[in-house]
């Protein structure tokens, strides 16, 4: 293989990987965010159990 189609399939694979990464990213990306609101949701029921305790031992 002469040295420009080499440098040209060394491009072409660049730009490859580079749209795999672009691709993979939106997903990475919905995975994130979906943990972030089960994070968010986890602390919001913790905080709703530490509210219910505290009125349960007010009312007792």
């Amino acid at each position: 293989m002469d040295p420009k189609q080499e440098k040209k399939l060394a491009i072409t694979r660049e730009l490859m990987e580079n749209a795999k990464e672009r691709i993979d990213l939106p997903f990475e990306l919905e995975r994130d965010l979906e943990n972030l609101g089960l994070q968010r949701r986890m602390k919001q029921l913790d905080l709703e159990s530490k509210l219910l305790k505290k009125q349960n031992s007010e009312l007792a």
